[in-house]
């Protein structure tokens, strides 16, 4: 699937319910804070708020791809300026990729050309006039298989940046289990380990 943008996938007064969500949790000191070489940003993994976004628009979402999907999870990040992401390639429970802009900037994101892989030249300087390069707006949807397409964004300019990401397999396949949660919403608390335990279990 050759990445693509879907424009006006998501309304703006829902992006801006959105990036207010995040100013309170934000202000309650609620939001993970994450710090690598590649810069710092907050995040918040399988949120109830976040996991719904990405359930009310599974159809939407299916429609565009005539595919019948499932979510796995969902991730949203507050990105701070300076802020990179090198060449990568995500699990394949990032089968369908969602990337929506929340905030109302905009930035680019890479996809590397067949032959590119390692250590990113478009993000580290060197640009590379084979790879796509798409800049979706506020409310804009950047979708394409992050599990087998290397793709990466330059430093961030403006002073934060807000991304929320949407992630969903094939319905019914091998990896649709909600991630190894037992349920959605749930901030990953009934996670399985690798070893068969479980992060958290409310019986």
């Amino acid at each position: 699937m050759k990445p693509f943008i879907q424009k006006s996938f998501i309304d703006l007064h829902e992006c801006d319910i959105i990036s207010q969500y995040v100013e309170l949790l934000d202000r309650n000191n609620r939001l993970s804070k994450v710090i690598k070489k590649n810069g710092q940003y907050w995040q918040l993994n399988g949120d109830p708020l976040t996991d719904a976004v990405g359930l009310v628009y599974l159809p939407k979402i299916e429609t565009i791809l005539d595919k019948n999907l499932s979510l796995t999870y969902t991730m949203l990040r507050r990105w701070k300026k300076d802020c990179f992401i090198d060449w990568h390639r995500n699990k394949w429970e990032c089968e369908v990729t969602v990337v929506l802009q929340i905030s109302d900037n905009h930035w680019s994101i890479a996809f590397a050309s067949n032959n590119q892989s390692g250590s990113n030249p478009v993000i580290n300087g060197t640009q590379d006039e084979q790879a796509q390069i798409l800049t979706p707006q506020q409310g804009d949807a950047v979708i394409f298989n992050a599990a087998e397409t290397h793709h990466g964004r330059r430093p961030l300019k403006d002073t934060a940046c807000t991304t929320l990401m949407l992630y969903y397999v094939e319905k019914n396949s091998y990896l649709d289990q909600k991630d190894n949660r037992q349920v959605y919403g749930d901030n990953y608390q009934s996670r399985l380990r690798p070893n068969g335990d479980v992060w958290k279990i409310n019986a």
